[in-house]
Formats: structure tokens, sequence, C-alpha cells
């Protein structure tokens, strides 16, 4: 993904609350020149700071949580699970913070419904 393409994703989601494209543009290449972050970095980290100053729910993977860390994926499990732990250990509902896929679903269709 290129910087503008990332900035095309957050102004499909964000446009609506009138920020600026050049200005996420610049926060992206800032972080990216500044900070030597990646751009999946960058965009993610966009994603948190836009979801939390508008009051929008975003979903991070692990994917996307490595992608912050700059660690595997596997790394980010770990300490997605660490925090989980500590979460429960304080006695906090973790519904609200961590949503664990859904059990997949099989369905059986007959095939004419296909073909009529």
């Amino acid at each position: 993904m290129t910087i503008e393409q990332a900035a095309d994703k957050l102004m499909a989601t964000y446009a609506r609350f009138g920020i600026d494209r050049r200005e996420i543009v610049r926060l992206m290449r800032s972080g990216i020149e500044n900070y030597d972050l990646t751009i999946g970095a960058v965009f993610n980290g966009c994603r948190m700071m836009l979801s939390e100053q508008f009051h929008t729910q975003e979903l991070f993977s692990q994917r996307d949580i490595a992608e912050m860390l700059e660690i595997s994926e596997e790394e980010a499990v770990e300490r997605i699970e660490e925090v989980k732990a500590q979460l429960l250990e304080q006695g906090e509902d973790i519904s609200q913070y961590i949503i664990s896929e859904p059990k997949r679903q099989k369905f059986i269709l007959s095939p004419q419904k296909w073909t009529s």
C-alpha cells in the first residue's frame, strides 16, 4: 500500500468529519520520514488516532497490531494474551477491548437455488 492509497482508505471513513486529506498525508509522511515507521504502522496509527478523536470504533487485527509494533504476528498474539490476562486480573470486561473471531458456520444450499 502506498501513502496515497492509505490516505484514500482513511478518507473513505473519516472524510465525513471534515478532515483534510493533505494533513493526513503530511502526518503519515512525517511518521515515515522522522520516525522510520512503515506505511502500515502509520496507517494503523492514524486509524487509532482518528477513531479516538471522532469517537468511532476501529477494529485492529493481530496483523495490524504487529505492523504498528513492528513485531511478528506471533509476538502480537503473545502481547494480546498478556494484556488480556492483565485486564482479567483487574476485573475488566475484556469484551470491550478484545473481540474473538466468530466460529465459522457452514450452510448447505440446494443447487437448484443457483440455477433457477
